[in-house]
């Protein structure tokens, strides 16, 4: 049987402890209390929790100072403490190592906190004493927290990283990571880049170090960079053009004199036009630098868009509408990463059909598993450096009907490409009970589609149903643009327009 998770609450008002305390004992953790950093102390060494929440009003000790003590001693060095306050100094508040918690508490932020704390907490015991290997999921398990374990049990080995077609590795020795590799993008580069992952699975290899070395830093430094890295590509991306736009030096503008490394190379690049996609991968110095050098010879107008060409199909969504998409997804969180969304496909049979005729749709593998199943993701389109689409198959069959709901959360609406009992039977799921946008697609060289008007079965639905005749890429923009509008009971919407 799983031993209990334990967690050590010192905080002085027992008004804020008691309900926190409840939730978290119904949940089947140990919960102990103490009203003062001394009683902490106590409770900490002789317990050993698994987490701590440390109240900054708690008495006899500071929060600083216990947090010093505990690390001191080998017995109580690994356990995380969480700051809890009532606010004050953000920027003081961010120091703090494991993150605070501001009262009064969202009950489900602490928990999923201490979750995941936990996990780490258990992941990190997994890696001591005999144990050699290790793998998981990036959604249980952070990167930047898993480094952490391997770096304080002072690993040596090859940590492999995969998200789809994705794939990636990095390199460590004694708990110190010595090279990355992304793709063809190695060192630094490669490991800011997979800092950044959010999503996909990992296994750690133990083994020798390699005998190259492309990196020089402490894991605790490459962490706070690689977070930093990843902020400001973030606010930066926005700011320019898609990844996909070719680019090249501007004819008439004079190129800068002595120039900064990065800027040189970039410049040396572009004189063959370009993609910034292939900019940012071939210039040999991390993307955040590669990035800044672009945007500032955009701006002076030393580079500029190729006739605001763009490799690739047309944009699905015009900028402004894939910027309002994603904070409907985000629905006021703040992501430092790309959003993706998701999209149900109902007709497993035309799932090949649909990698074949959707433009800019990337299978997740040269033949997905899910056109064999039935089930599982398709393929994925990027609307933006910020936003992803993903294709997802679910089973139409009458058995399958418990996985429907669990696998469709969060999806933006349905591409209905057959019309057979048990598609139509989906479909409606989707438009009445799950409430989202339907958009049926006639005649796409599927060959299984065959209708010129809605189907009385999906009249009426929460969401918005429309009919597109022979039109891949107008069915998914006619889907997203109904994801972008409230939905309106008995709206039916009729789209045919035919090619050429």
């Amino acid at each position: 049987m799983a031993q209990a998770r334990k967690v050590l609450i010192a905080d002085p008002e027992l008004n804020v402890v008691r309900p926190l305390t409840r939730a978290l004992r119904q949940r089947g953790y140990q919960v102990t209390y103490a009203a003062d950093g001394s009683k902490a102390l106590e409770v900490a060494v002789l317990r050993h929790p698994d987490v701590i929440l440390y109240d900054e009003q708690c008495t006899l000790i500071e929060a600083k100072n216990y947090t010093q003590i505990l690390g001191s001693n080998p017995r109580t060095a690994d356990i995380p403490v969480v700051l809890t306050t009532h606010g004050g100094d953000l920027e003081r508040l961010r120091t703090w190592r494991e993150g605070f918690l501001k009262k009064p508490y969202n009950l489900d932020e602490v928990l999923s906190r201490i979750d995941h704390l936990c996990r780490r907490v258990e992941a990190a015991r997994g890696l001591k004493g005999d144990a050699r290997e290790i793998e998981g999921g990036l959604s249980q398990l952070p990167l930047a927290d898993l480094l952490q374990i391997l770096s304080a049990n002072k690993r040596t080995g090859r940590l492999v990283i995969v998200n789809g077609q994705e794939r990636g590795e990095i390199s460590l020795s004694s708990g110190r990571p010595v090279n990355a590799r992304e793709g063809d993008v190695e060192g630094e580069k490669a490991l800011f880049r997979l800092l950044a992952w959010k999503e996909g699975s990992f296994a750690f290899n133990p083994g020798p170090a390699p005998t190259r070395t492309k990196i020089d830093r402490v894991m605790e430094d490459a962490l706070l960079e690689g977070a930093h890295q990843s902020d400001e590509r973030e606010r930066l991306l926005p700011l320019l053009p898609p990844l996909s736009t070719l680019v090249s030096l501007s004819a008439s503008a004079e190129s800068p004199v002595a120039p900064h490394p990065v800027t040189a190379a970039v410049l040396e690049l572009l004189k063959t036009p370009r993609t910034l996609r292939e900019v940012l991968d071939e210039v040999d110095a991390p993307d955040l630098a590669v990035l800044s050098a672009i945007n500032a010879l955009l701006d002076r107008i030393v580079i500029s868009p190729l006739d605001g060409k763009v490799r690739g199909a047309e944009p699905v969504l015009a900028a402004a509408e894939v910027h309002a998409l994603r904070a409907k997804l985000l629905r006021g969180r703040v992501a430092r990463s790309a959003v993706v969304a998701k999209v149900i496909v109902v007709g497993p049979k035309a799932g090949r059909a649909l990698l074949r005729g959707m433009p800019g749709l990337l299978g997740v593998a040269t033949e997905p598993g899910s056109l064999r199943s039935g089930f599982g993701t398709l393929g994925r389109i990027e609307l933006s450096d910020a936003l992803k689409v993903d294709f997802v198959l679910l089973p139409t069959a009458e058995a399958a009907r418990p996985l429907w709901r669990p696998f469709s959360h969060g999806a933006l609406g349905a591409l209905v490409l057959e019309d057979d009992e048990a598609a139509l039977k989906l479909a409606r799921f989707c438009g009445f009970q799950l409430r989202i946008p339907l958009v049926l697609l006639s005649d796409a060289g599927v060959g299984l589609l065959k209708v010129d008007q809605i189907p009385p079965y999906l009249r009426g639905a929460a969401g918005s149903v429309a009919l597109v005749d022979n039109d891949f890429l107008l069915a998914l923009k006619t889907l997203l643009r109904a994801a972008l509008q409230p939905a309106v009971p008995d709206v039916i919407d009729k789209v045919v327009t035919p090619r050429g």
